[in-house]
């Protein structure tokens, strides 16, 4: 009944219509129930209701018909604004590839433990899917969701930590801001902090009951290993157009510019493509857009050897996932000397190879062994495990051999 603060002065039967769309807001109403609503009883021409939303529409400031909007042929509808947002988390231009059962997952368990933390190899989409996820959270959270940046920061005790998270939010009272609030921190590229930054993670979902922490990590963390899940590269079907990978390709080479028809005869070149590239999502996006340049049948030759084949191919965000060496490079700065020394080893084995063969060739090249500095590799995200067999994704071995 006002606008912009000043009161609107409208007549009875404005005010019936008005209340009558309000009711409804975001649902079509009849003509037929606005006659019932504002004219009860009475056999008034139909017009009439044409003739009172032009005056109402002209009332509230409403010229361009986007508050109150026609439904053509059949009633009205007042538009319902967009809720505020209240934080600073993005979100994605492009719908999240590939990922359904994995969102459904984080979302789940975020729900249920309200700490979560997302750990994979660089360019699994971790921070992706952690936006996506507070995306879909978004009802969860009245108070507030909000993107702490992390990565590259060296933080080791708790107090960093607390005036990290609140510099992102804004706020002067510190992380007692929290108290009390239906709010959501994604603390994203949480690779660095040390064991006090940690344990407060852990403290403030104790301490605060309608707090949820998301967090993305490189480095599965032990004192945070109850809630961490790692996030693995895309699904690789052999040749299936429908894969994961394959659709990932194809919507990146589209968004480059290029058609491709996912035929019997450019299926086998993009899965050779995305098997090359280890179905981790930033290297299918590169090796697409190399393709929208190159080619199908060049890409997938270039493909074998991706960081020196494709050391141009570039794409936006953080400067550690704009190509393959900067997220390979960056990946491998986490590990201490002695663990480069291993993943250089481990990268000359064929295939997967068990912990018994792992330590039988660090032995000969007198490197460090032991389930110890595997499980750290692990860790680190730079080795999975199929059962009792450890495996280098194909971009890990790549960046250890150009390293080495």
């Amino acid at each position: 009944m006002s606008r912009s603060g000043a009161p609107v002065p409208l007549g009875r039967r404005a005010t019936a219509l008005l209340t009558a769309l309000a009711e409804q807001a975001g649902q079509e109403v009849t003509a037929a129930q606005l006659l019932d609503r504002v004219w009860p009883g009475q056999i008034v021409d139909p017009a009439n209701v044409a003739v009172q939303i032009s005056g109402l529409r002209a009332a509230i400031g409403d010229a361009d018909g986007s508050v109150i909007l026609t439904v053509h042929g059949r009633g009205y509808r007042l538009a319902v604004p967009a809720p505020a947002i209240i934080g600073n988390i993005p979100h994605a231009l492009l719908p999240l590839s590939g990922r359904d059962v994995e969102l459904a997952n984080v979302v789940k368990r975020l729900r249920r433990d309200r700490l979560l933390v997302i750990t994979g190899l660089a360019g699994t989409g971790k921070s992706r899917l952690a936006c996506a996820a507070a995306q879909a959270l978004a009802g969860d959270f009245h108070d507030g969701q909000w993107l702490v940046p992390l990565a590259n920061v060296a933080l080791a005790d708790a107090d960093g930590l607390a005036a990290h998270i609140a510099a992102a939010m804004g706020v002067d009272d510190g992380i007692a801001a929290l108290s009390g609030r239906q709010s959501l921190l994604l603390l994203d590229g949480a690779e660095r902090l040390g064991g006090g930054a940690l344990d407060l993670i852990r403290r403030l979902v104790e301490e605060n009951a309608g707090l949820g922490v998301l967090v993305t990590s490189h480095i599965g963390h032990r004192r945070l290993r109850p809630w961490c899940v790692r996030l693995s590269p895309l699904a690789l079907p052999d040749d299936a157009p429908d894969s994961p990978a394959t659709s990932l390709f194809l919507a990146a080479a589209n968004a480059a510019g290029l058609e491709i028809t996912p035929d019997a005869e450019n299926v086998p070149a993009i899965a050779s493509i995305c098997r090359h590239l280890g179905g981790v999502p930033l290297g299918v996006e590169i090796g697409a857009r190399a393709a929208s340049l190159l080619g199908l049948r060049a890409t997938a030759e270039a493909s074998r050897d991706p960081i020196r084949a494709l050391p141009g191919m570039r794409r936006q965000g953080p400067a550690r996932h704009r190509s393959l060496g900067a997220a390979m490079g960056w990946a491998l700065g986490l590990l201490t000397d002695a663990e480069r020394q291993a993943l250089t080893v481990l990268s000359s084995l064929p295939g997967g190879f068990t912990a018994d063969e792992a330590s039988c060739a660090l032995a000969t090249a007198q490197a460090p062994a032991g389930e110890t500095g595997l499980a750290r590799l692990y860790d680190k995200s730079m080795l999975d495990r199929v059962g009792e067999v450890f495996v280098l994704n194909p971009l890990v071995r790549a960046g250890a051999a150009q390293a080495g």
